[in-house]
């Protein structure tokens, strides 16, 4: 805690005359940041201080990536991320030059209520302010480097909006950069629907790994009485999109505690004094596709209605490193960039091209909705809130509140296309790929299939939330980013728009089967509390591995199966704990299996969501593919020198440094997911849980735990760069103190009181 004392004294002079800005800082256990100030101006002021002192460098970074430099400050061949997509630099910097609207952001923001004004204008003072006291003092990965610059609210917009896109647009990064129009000599050349073509929807399904496990639970079923919230989102460990503990508070007017996501002033995720809430990824359409119908003689016009529409045109330069800059020209249409695969159904060809339009383009709705959940004393405040702003950008909500009542919404910026508009305009349709991966494509010729505009909408062409999910419970309600029908099995929603998601009638995940089995379970012997959520929440038990492994065991019975992966799977305990052998084996089995056509003998009854499909095919040509598939699990285990059985802690870990922690989960049907990268001698973890937490209440107030796995702070030297993720490593969640008693409790180091 050296470094805090050190900033407390460096901040000590005497207060100013008046200072526009002022916060103070009171870091608890594990570092988390109590921000306390007199209004949203100096709340904004103290949040964006306290998150630089621990992630500087990333935030910095993140500015870079949201202003379109990545290529002026580390080279266009780069890499990086772009949502959740990699991406190379220039790809990132042309993406964000084709989809930042500044000049509509700042129109929206000004629309905005002056608290939400007050907190990103302090936010901007505050990032700033902290710079100007540590430039000479900052960490070793940043330090010294051009690109950690001052900020100003430009980038703030940019930053969030962007955010808000990550579920829709972002995934086609690259596909918008590099988009082109055919070249002359390829004038009679149409696209083939060729093997790749499904690859754009993969590509998507694939990004779309950022699920999450959310339950609430309302007053008849838990000890207590009152709601229960429990929480965790399977997020990135690196990157722009982690999540940071935080508690806001303004005396006596507003006081919410969770975390937020790098680089946004608000608490994405938490609680306050009477209600808690948490986000799923849901299943709704954020984003559209319209073909186009192209100009004979003009690749960049289209034909709408039966006019020519010529495309906008947009030169773009794009600095460089070293030597002078790209210059690039991006395509626009009416609905919005034109993105292009050459070799897929997808290529801009001389007929046809694909424009995508996103809903939440523009999206700078997100701090007020937030505020307005932050200010929220019931689940219904929850829900009013989503119905006001749509502002939750891809998001389910679950939240619960002390008086014992639970929500599950899935309310949020998504594409208003009716059955009917969707069934005379959609050129995709079960059971083709595209359609089943959250790809709709209108028909962008007639605009009689333009998304239809409802009065009462933040922005016209949104989804009204009159026509999205909504189910209040005093039992349960869940979600494991599956459709909304299986929020509550016991009385299951009615079947909403398309648009409210393809998958409606889809067989489940793992993760939610595993869930609904396990509420089930201690439903039917007792109730839900704090800890108990969160033992079931993180319990490793291997859903998928349970279903399967009596059929794999019969099929290691052939001469032909590997006997040295059945045996470890015959001693193999079911779990994904850190003393679980061979549940790497299985991990890496069930990776080349899970989205197998055909893997099941028996059929997916949407009356027994959590039994079936329970009977995996194993006979004939089935069963050698699963063998060949164990094989191919066992080979890539022993080329990495890892025995098959060996322990998952010992192979399976977070580097902090030259430590490597042992982490428990797996993605294989395992409620706490993880998802790990090889790396030397074993496999780095690079998804998974994030901020967990479990939420209820007492007479007064909140009472919380929660952990964030990969710790606050990613500067090495910093004592709190791994001390959460050793507590992880453990399934240790640690109390989130609230109120001023419980916050003393735990302080470390002296409240630090910054102004100007």
């Amino acid at each position: 805690m050296a470094a805090f004392v050190a900033v407390s004294a460096a901040l000590a002079p005497a207060a100013q005359a008046a200072p526009r800005y002022e916060a103070t800082i009171t870091r608890t256990t594990f570092g988390v940041p109590h921000v306390e100030a007199e209004d949203f101006g100096g709340l904004g002021f103290g949040a964006a201080y306290a998150q630089a002192q621990d992630n500087i460098c990333l935030m910095a970074d993140g500015y870079v990536s949201a202003s379109g430099q990545r290529s002026r400050y580390f080279g266009p061949d780069g890499a990086t991320v772009i949502g959740l997509v990699p991406a190379k630099n220039i790809d990132s910097d042309l993406y964000y030059a084709t989809m930042q609207d500044i000049a509509a952001l700042r129109a929206g923001f000004a629309k905005t209520s002056k608290d939400s004004r007050a907190l990103i204008e302090g936010w901007v003072a505050g990032y700033n302010r902290f710079l100007r006291d540590n430039r000479d003092k900052l960490p070793a990965g940043c330090a010294g480097q051009p690109w950690v610059r001052e900020i100003t609210r430009d980038d703030v917009l940019r930053s969030l909006n962007g955010f808000t896109m990550l579920a829709g647009s972002a995934m086609a990064a690259a596909k918008i950069a590099e988009a082109a129009p055919p070249a002359a000599e390829a004038a009679t050349a149409a696209a083939k629907p060729v093997a790749a073509a499904p690859q754009f929807a993969d590509d998507i399904r694939e990004s779309m790994k950022l699920g999450s496990n959310g339950w609430a639970f309302g007053g008849d079923a838990t000890m207590n009485g009152k709601g229960l919230v429990v929480g965790n989102p399977h997020f990135p460990w690196y990157g722009p999109n982690r999540f940071y503990q935080i508690h806001l508070t303004i005396p006596g007017k507003f006081d919410v505690a969770g975390a937020a996501i790098t680089n946004q002033p608000y608490v994405g995720i938490g609680f306050n004094r009477d209600v808690a809430w948490t986000h799923t990824v849901d299943t709704a359409a954020h984003m559209t596709l319209f073909k186009l119908t192209l100009d004979p003689a003009d690749p960049t016009a289209y034909i709408v209605d039966g006019k020519r529409v010529p495309m906008e045109r947009r030169e773009v330069a794009v600095a460089m490193k070293d030597g002078a800059p790209v210059v690039r020209t991006l395509f626009q249409s009416r609905y919005g960039p034109i993105l292009s695969m050459p070799g897929t159904d997808y290529a801009w060809t001389r007929q046809t091209a694909y424009a995508l339009a996103d809903a939440n383009k523009g999206n700078v709705r997100s701090g007020e909705g937030y505020l307005a959940m932050a200010r929220a004393r019931n689940v219904g405040d929850i829900h009013a809130a989503l119905i006001r702003y749509l502002h939750a950008p891809f998001l389910n909500t679950l939240a619960a509140d002390r008086k014992g009542d639970a929500l599950y919404a899935d309310i949020s910026p998504a594409a208003n296309v009716s059955a009917e508009r969707f069934a005379a305009c959609g050129t995709m349709s079960p059971p083709t790929p595209g359609f089943l991966q959250r790809l709709y494509v209108l028909d962008g010729g007639r605009s009689a299939c333009d998304w239809e505009k409802t009065p009462g909408t933040p922005v016209p062409g949104l989804l009204p939330a009159s026509k999205m999910a909504a189910i209040y419970r005093r039992d349960y309600v869940q979600n494991s980013n599956d459709s909304y029908r299986w929020a509550n099995i016991e009385a299951p929603i009615a079947e909403l728009g398309p648009m409210m998601g393809p998958d409606f009638l889809l067989l489940p995940s793992m993760r939610t089967r595993s869930g609904l089995q396990e509420i089930r379970g201690v439903l039917q012997s007792g109730k839900f509390d704090i800890d108990v959520g969160i033992r079931t929440m993180l319990g490793n038990k291997n859903f998928a591995g349970n279903l399967v492994m009596p059929a794999v065991l019969k099929l290691c019975e052939r001469p032909e199966a590997p006997k040295p992966a059945c045996a470890a799977l015959a001693k193999w305990d079911g779990k994904a704990e850190l003393d679980s052998r061979g549940a790497m084996l299985f991990a890496i089995f069930w990776s080349k299996i899970e989205r197998r056509a055909n893997l099941w003998a028996d059929a997916f009854d949407r009356n027994d969501v959590v039994g079936t499909p329970r009977t995996l095919a194993i006979d004939g040509a089935a069963g050698a593919a699963l063998l060949a598939d164990l094989a191919f699990a066992a080979d890539t285990l022993t080329k990495m020198g890892i025995a098959l059985d060996a322990p998952l802690g010992e192979v399976q870990f977070a580097e902090r440094g030259d430590e490597r922690i042992p982490i428990s989960g797996s993605p294989a049907g395992v409620l706490n997911y993880t998802a790990a990268l090889p790396v030397k001698g074993g496999f780095g973890v690079v998804h998974g849980a994030s901020y967990v937490q479990s939420v209820s209440f007492d007479d007064k107030g909140p009472v919380a735990k929660a952990i964030l796995t990969y710790s606050q702070s990613t500067d090495p030297a910093s004592p709190h760069y791994a001390d959460q993720t050793r507590e992880f490593s453990k399934l240790a969640l640690h109390p989130y103190p609230f109120s001023k008693e419980e916050i003393a409790a735990q302080a470390i180091g002296g409240p630090v009181t910054i102004r100007q």
